[in-house]
């Protein structure tokens, strides 16, 4: 990756191989560091949607394409910068697919060619606490999800309801641009520790219980969760 300077508010930017042809990058950010020419300085267009945002919209945005830029170029080759699309989803330029995300000053964006990859889904978050955990099970998760982590104590309970929670953001972000088709939390469900299913249709390929991988990786601070369609990948019916 050629060496790229970064604003004040942006550090630590890193690129992994995640798979053929497709590559994390990742960064750090601070909108108490975020100041006016920051856009400018990084090389990302600024859009007119965000010209009045807050700092810490302001940051995560230019994280996040910053990340996008730097996986494009090491997955693809492209030099390009993804803009946003009518439904405030990135618009990947012709042969990439991709996804980005940011949560407490972290960002990531996952890319790669789409000759190899159908869709591709990315998402981290915080850990909860226990107690917003348990608030938050009826809404994230389904009766079978909550019976399977009823054993747990608060604190591990708290950990798997978080990562089950990133991994069905992943899985939307993966198979929205794919179906057109906006999909809930109870509209999946985990029937491994590492696959995920459908529970409604989306599509004649999309159906109820089409099954996907789903990868993570525990940090410190959350987790990091991510969903990769390969493109060989064609009949995505029901399981057998």
């Amino acid at each position: 990756m050629p060496h790229i300077t970064l604003p004040p508010c942006l550090h630590d930017l890193e690129t992994l191989a995640r798979g053929p042809g497709l590559v994390l990058a990742r960064c750090g950010y601070r909108p108490d560091a975020f100041a006016g020419d920051a856009f400018a300085h990084a090389g990302i267009p600024l859009p007119a949607g965000l010209e009045k945002a807050v700092a810490k919209r302001r940051t995560e945005y230019l994280a996040g394409r910053v990340c996008a830029r730097a996986a494009l170029g090491q997955a693809t080759g492209l030099e390009a910068v993804p803009a946003i699309g009518d439904d405030r989803a990135p618009c990947w330029p012709d042969g990439a697919v991709g996804a980005i995300t940011h949560s407490h000053g972290q960002a990531a964006a996952l890319v790669g060619r789409h000759a190899d990859w159908q869709g591709l889904g990315l998402d981290a978050e915080h850990w909860l606490a226990p107690d917003r955990a348990r608030r938050l099970a009826g809404q994230l998760l389904t009766p079978a999800e909550r019976e399977a982590l009823g054993t747990l104590d608060d604190t591990a309970f708290a950990r798997r309801l978080t990562r089950v929670f990133s991994i069905k953001e992943s899985l939307f972000k993966a198979l929205y641009p794919i179906t057109g088709v906006r999909f809930y939390f109870q509209d999946a469900e985990m029937v491994a520790e590492d696959h995920i299913a459908l529970r409604r249709d989306l599509s004649d390929q999309w159906r109820r219980g089409a099954t996907v991988e789903a990868l993570w990786r525990d940090e410190d601070q959350g987790v990091l969760s991510w969903i990769a369609v390969p493109r060989g990948r064609k009949s995505l019916g029901g399981r057998d």
